[in-house]
């Protein structure tokens, strides 16, 4: 599952709003400083929290590391920590910070709080997203993103 599988799912059982690519990118919406389609459909959406999923490879021992952004709020903070307990609770490695600290200008979550609102990068492993050939790693994983959502 790509995290955009993974970002819809937890949508739809949470009764939240997704937003994903769908087709092929011309860009990285998260790299690129212009504001290109995925961000304007972001910034139109100011009323909502933003949780930017996105993925990395396996070799690291983190299940989940989290970017504050360049202006985390109170919120983003207390969201972090929140996220932090749970999947720790679940025997789930996870912190904030380098290299995914969502401070490069070109992130989701850095336009979303640059332009006000709030929003926190979740990077998730790549044996965390494979729902089909690594239940045992994806559950503990997608249980605990539920579970903080709800």
């Amino acid at each position: 599952m790509g995290t955009g599988g993974l970002a819809e799912a937890l949508a739809e059982l949470t009764g939240s709003t997704a937003l994903t690519v769908v087709g092929r990118q011309t860009g990285d919406p998260n790299w690129d400083v212009e504001l290109g389609a995925f961000k304007r459909e972001v910034l139109a959406r100011r009323e909502l929290v933003v949780v930017d999923v996105h993925g990395f490879r396996e070799e690291r021992a983190e299940d989940l590391i989290l970017g504050l952004g360049p202006a985390p709020s109170a919120a983003v903070r207390k969201l972090a920590e929140r996220l932090i307990a749970v999947a720790t609770a679940r025997g789930l490695v996870v912190r904030t910070g380098a290299p995914f600290d969502a401070t490069w200008p070109g992130t989701i979550t850095a336009t979303v709080q640059v332009a006000g609102g709030t929003a926190l990068q979740v990077e998730v492993a790549g044996r965390a997203r494979r729902p089909t050939t690594r239940p045992e790693t994806t559950a503990p994983l997608f249980a605990a993103l539920l579970e903080w959502l709800a």
